[in-house]
């Protein structure tokens, strides 16, 4: 399916909504986070991702908290690191996309904005409290719905918390998977691959909406 939607080119959005692994990070936060956690216990990044990605299916609609996390992970690896280390080596593991939080500083005050993101609540409290994203209405969280991308229910609590019909806001994901879903159900998504190709989509579905002057599209990773 193409990554443009039915809709674009009928005007504007009324909202902007982006994910945020993959979008205000550089690279996806979970393959930043195999690497980190895979050093931390002196083990290989391809023993350690599918057993992170099965964890993380679960913590990310709040099946447990950070300490079970730990204790999930440890067993599942046969690895005993401390929790501190355990918890500042994962959080630590976010490689900020600096662009990305330029343009929506940019878009502040002339779009409604807001943010659907498969996340687990100690990231999801970091996210929420980042003062470069106060202009933010509404942050719709997987592990607080209990439920992830690319089902729609997520969308559709996108679309409640934003106040605002599917057709009029615009969503920004790095999955194909994900944006794939949300123009199914009307939204315009919009793919961030690479900046290069993302700037020429963005200019493509919003004419008219200039990206940040100095706007990197060498950031890729």
């Amino acid at each position: 399916m193409s990554d443009t939607s039915p809709t674009a080119g009928n005007g504007l959005p009324t909202a902007i909504a982006f994910d945020w692994g993959g979008i205000f990070t550089r690279g996806t936060f979970d393959s930043s986070a195999v690497k980190a956690l895979a050093e931390l216990i002196g083990a290989a990044p391809e023993f350690v991702e599918p057993r992170y990605l099965a964890l993380m299916a679960e913590f990310e609609v709040g099946a447990f908290d950070m300490r079970g996390f730990h204790r999930r992970f440890s067993e599942a690896t046969e690895s005993y690191p401390r929790f501190d280390r355990f918890e500042a080596t994962f959080l630590g593991a976010v490689r900020e996309r600096s662009a990305m939080y330029d343009l929506a500083g940019q878009l502040a005050g002339r779009f409604k904005l807001g943010m659907l993101s498969n996340n687990v609540p100690v990231l999801c409290d970091t996210v929420r409290q980042d003062p470069r994203l106060a202009a933010f209405s509404a942050f719709v969280f997987s592990n607080e719905i209990a439920v992830r991308k690319p089902h729609p229910d997520a969308f559709a609590a996108l679309a409640e918390a934003l106040g605002l019909p599917p057709e009029e806001i615009g969503f920004v994901d790095d999955n194909q998977a994900n944006i794939a879903a949300c123009n199914e159900l009307g939204f315009r998504g919009i793919l961030l691959d690479d900046l290069p190709s993302f700037a020429e989509r963005w200019r493509r579905q919003l004419p008219g909406v200039d990206l940040p002057a100095g706007f990197d599209v060498h950031d890729v990773q």
